[in-house]
């Protein structure tokens, strides 16, 4: 790497002098092979333009279409409404209806050791004792 640093710019300033020495001498050629670098230069971006834009259609397409094969499977879990989890300690349903319905029975508290309390749609006999039996409050 240190030769490379020390020979890298002495290559940069000899390339420099051609340059600056064509453009003196022959300006007509000077000006054919600055718009040739030019026109190089700008069909190196399209490319690379082009390039970075078909990654990203392509990555958008694998996305959508992982997304497609798995929709089917969402489907059915939505049609089967929520599932708990049996590792999940405390699970509740929690979807629009049962809370519409809980909403039509009134609210119970849920008061916890530390003083928290939570108000909650009110609660089946057997969720108060499952709550009792935690040392959980319930009114």
């Amino acid at each position: 790497m240190g030769i490379l640093s020390k020979i890298l710019p002495l290559l940069a300033v000899g390339v420099g002098i051609i340059f600056l020495g064509n453009a003196l001498t022959r300006p007509a050629s000077a000006s054919l092979t600055a718009g040739a670098l030019s026109e190089s230069g700008s069909a190196l971006g399209g490319t690379l333009s082009s390039i970075g834009i078909g990654a990203g259609d392509l990555g958008g397409g694998i996305g959508k279409g992982l997304a497609g094969l798995l929709q089917p499977f969402w489907e059915v879990k939505n049609l089967l409404g929520v599932i708990p989890s049996p590792n999940v300690a405390g699970s509740a349903n929690v979807s629009v209806a049962a809370q519409q319905q809980a909403g039509n029975k009134g609210s119970s508290t849920i008061t916890w050791s530390s003083g928290t309390s939570a108000s909650v749609p009110s609660l089946s006999a057997a969720a108060k004792s499952f709550y009792a039996s935690k040392g959980v409050s319930v009114t």
